[in-house]
């Protein structure tokens, strides 16, 4: 296959083309094609503290939330992410501000230029640019999440000051295994050998500790070295001399304890009343994100079990509060659609099902397919988000809250909506 390559002038969408075209995989493990390339124009001599960020939920809101405490105190921080929502820009921030479109194209240009004849997936050359970005601007703290698994993700060829993982459940089984103890292991990969490794999981897997004193790392272990307890209206968090009480949190607290406990370990928590206006500030797009008022609707990432019973938190929450919950949801094929609804069916009230476009899509059919008998009846299905939301608004009311959720494509069609 030809593809023309595109040069410094050449616009974003060119070069994500390009990009896509490149590698016939969207995901190719390890890590030797994409060190080779890194070394070759030295991306990997820095002098920005990296923390690496692993984890199946929560890896984005721990970023953020780490993001807004460093930048409140006058760090200069670059953070990683993906996917994006709504445009690729928002992949990579410098002070949590996404950079012009010329950076990337430029970051994009220099790697083709060192790449040689190296292939590269669309996710490795993002990542590789990220880096370049972070280096070129020189930042004083990197957050880098971890886009699949741990221990062969682009991510893993940095040297971390930290590593951090955030949650762990079945996602990817096709490449992570489908054991809690399989996945750990590959998301413990981005440990170091005496480096803190902060893990936030409630119920870490052997395999995951096995690993971290075989290397020795310097564990620091949710329930063990680090408490969180959420309350009525907070969140109380405990970590050696810490114990304090939180008003509740935009994120979920298991998110918000992990990233206290990684900066505390480092030395980088601001003092309490600085740590509290940051927190009560704080705010992830496409997390529970309330999109409007009247009729009043959500919309939410959650894709998988974990997500889906943080999410069940929240409707019940609604649900309390006398709402009756109507929910439209339209998720990618390789997802555990009928553990995900399993976790949400009793508090629904009404179902709708709408499909996704793009090659991971799931159909609305298969979606409804994957309701309990007995709800598919009643459920309608549309041919996108945005055809569903035209009907289903109009008939929301002062009683009801219709929550959007699936997966990022799910989410970003629904904020999108709202743009129009």
């Amino acid at each position: 296959m030809s593809h023309i390559k595109p040069s410094q002038s050449s616009s974003l969408d060119d070069w994500l083309c390009y990009l896509e075209q490149l590698h016939p995989a969207n995901i190719e493990m390890g890590l030797e094609r994409v060190a080779q390339v890194a070394n070759s124009i030295h991306l990997l001599t820095t002098s920005s503290k990296i923390i690496l960020i692993g984890g199946t939920n929560g890896k984005g809101t721990t970023a953020r939330c780490m993001e807004a405490i460093l930048l409140a105190q006058g760090h200069t921080v670059g953070t990683y992410a993906s996917p994006h929502l709504i445009r690729y820009n928002e992949r990579v921030r410098i002070n949590g501000q996404a950079l012009p479109d010329q950076d990337h194209v430029d970051a994009f240009f220099e790697l083709e230029q060192g790449r040689g004849e190296t292939q590269l997936t669309y996710f490795e050359f993002g990542t590789l640019g990220a880096l370049a970005l972070f280096k070129r601007y020189a930042v004083d703290y990197v957050l880098l999440e971890v886009g699949l698994g741990g221990r062969f993700d682009a991510t893993n060829i940095v040297t971390p000051y930290a590593s951090v993982i955030t949650t762990i459940d079945l996602d990817h089984k096709e490449y992570l295994g489908d054991t809690r103890e399989l996945v750990g292991y590959d998301k413990a990969g981005i440990f170091r050998t005496d480096t803190p490794a902060i893990v936030g999981d409630l119920n870490i897997p052997h395999t995951v500790t096995d690993y971290g004193q075989e290397i020795n790392a310097e564990l620091i272990l949710s329930k063990r070295d680090f408490h969180f307890t959420p309350l009525e209206d907070g969140l109380r968090w405990q970590y050696q001399e810490y114990d304090l009480r939180f008003s509740k949190p935009a994120i979920p607290a298991q998110n918000v304890a992990t990233a206290l406990t990684a900066l505390a370990r480092l030395d980088l928590l601001p003092e309490e009343v600085q740590l509290r206006t940051t927190l009560d500030n704080l705010q992830v797009e496409g997390r529970f994100q309330q999109l409007s008022d009247a009729p009043l609707v959500y919309t939410d990432v959650a894709h998988n079990p974990e997500s889906a019973r943080y999410l069940r938190t929240k409707l019940l929450d609604l649900k309390n509060q006398g709402f009756k919950i109507n929910v439209l949801v339209a998720m990618l094929a390789d997802k555990d659609k009928t553990s995900v609804i399993n976790e949400l069916d009793d508090v629904v009230n009404s179902w709708a099902c709408a499909s996704l476009s793009g090659p991971r899509a799931e159909t609305a059919e298969r979606m409804l397919a994957a309701l309990p008998p007995e709800t598919q009846a009643s459920t309608r299905t549309f041919d996108s988000v945005s055809s569903a939301l035209d009907v289903l608004l109009p008939e929301q009311s002062g009683d009801t809250a219709l929550i959007v959720f699936g997966s990022f494509f799910t989410v970003a069609e629904a904020i999108q909506y709202w743009k129009k």
